[in-house]
């Protein structure tokens, strides 16, 4: 079984992720003027949502335009044959082999994650939206045969 993520769950991941990680670091740009400064000027929280979207956005489209053709890696992909299960991430490949694989947890916080179990804690860990919902549920029979 190989997993490949599509360009679309890509963007919506990448979104997903981004937004996340913002919200942590902006909640206290919103909070804490409301303790301290009535009158406070929104433009350092403007600022900072602005610079969240510009890079987000153009690390896309880069992989959009130049992520294509023979020269294409995997983003993000698993694979699982005889020998183990393999993450993909940009290229690099992550191996727990399946006499070391110990199950696997999803954790729902934000972000939701899948993490895949080890041993000596040599765990594969990935957002749970990386693949769609398809692929998830591929994803989780074959882990639950495991």
């Amino acid at each position: 079984m190989v997993l490949i993520q599509s360009r679309y769950q890509n963007i919506f991941n990448r979104f997903y992720l981004g937004s996340i990680n913002y919200f942590w670091a902006l909640l206290p740009l919103i909070i804490l003027p409301l303790f301290f400064d009535k009158h406070s000027n929104n433009l350092g929280i403007e600022l900072y949502v602005i610079s969240f979207i510009v890079p987000l956005v153009a690390i896309t489209l880069w992989l959009v335009v130049f992520n294509s053709g023979q020269s294409k890696i995997i983003e993000y992909g698993l694979e699982a044959n005889e020998n183990g299960i393999s993450f993909i991430k940009y290229g690099s490949k992550q191996t727990i082999n399946w006499s070391d694989f110990a199950g696997f947890v999803i954790i729902n916080r934000l972000p939701r994650l899948i993490i895949l179990k080890g041993a000596n804690d040599q765990n594969i860990e990935f957002s749970y939206y990386t693949f769609s919902s398809e692929q998830r549920k591929e994803l989780f029979q074959v882990l639950s045969t495991k």
